[in-house]
């Protein structure tokens, strides 16, 4: 369609990369965190206003993850953490890339290509509080936290197949066949005990 009505102000695939961004609502604004190259940059939703730009890191950004005046930045197998624009210390407990990044109150969750989820206390920049390995023949891909469920996350596999860990127990509570395509992502639902799935072969 054209015309006026459908004429877009902006186009987010000019200003962010492929790298999946940070949503954060602070009182009655809503901010996007994006990759670009080796930083970052936090706009505005309401017109997509730059509001601010992050340090250049080492590497190209390839996570993001934020909690009030923090964002964490995965660049290779190192987590970033900034206080607005500048820097404040650096997470480093995986021996492979990172995929992902999730803050659940005062913890960050990180899951790498090194088959391990890493569960960080915010601040504490020495070593993880918990190291869980998912298994020698799961490959992650994604996790997601369903509401109401304390403690607990969902990893997706290649393979299609899903785990629940209970991440401050380090325990494996269940295991689901999946669907036979790898997913890719995933998303909480406020439905009781449904999660949203995104599969390689365009199913969901």
């Amino acid at each position: 369609m054209s015309g006026p009505l459908f004429k877009p102000f902006r186009a987010l695939g000019y200003i962010t990369e492929d790298v999946p961004f940070a949503v954060q609502r602070r009182g009655k604004e809503t901010y996007v965190v994006v990759s670009v190259g080796r930083t970052w940059q936090i706009y505005n939703t309401a017109k997509l206003t730059l509001v601010m730009v992050g340090p250049r890191l080492p590497r190209a950004v390839v996570a993001l993850a934020c909690k009030g005046d923090l964002t964490f930045a995965a660049t290779g197998s190192t987590i970033h953490e900034a206080k607005r624009a500048h820097g404040t210390g650096t997470y480093a407990g995986h021996s492979g890339s990172i995929l992902q990044l999730l803050v659940l109150g005062n913890q960050l969750l990180s899951l790498g290509k090194d088959k391990q989820l890493c569960v960080w206390n915010i601040g504490q920049y020495d070593k993880p509080q918990a190291v869980i390995g998912l298994g020698p023949e799961f490959d992650p891909t994604c996790m997601v936290h369903p509401d109401t469920y304390i403690n607990k996350v969902v990893t997706a596999g290649q393979d299609g197949s899903l785990q629940l860990w209970n991440f401050v127990t380090g325990q494996l509570i269940h295991t689901f066949k999946g669907w036979g395509s790898p997913i890719k992502c995933m998303a909480a639902s406020p439905a009781l005990d449904v999660i949203g799935a995104g599969l390689q072969d365009g199913r969901a």
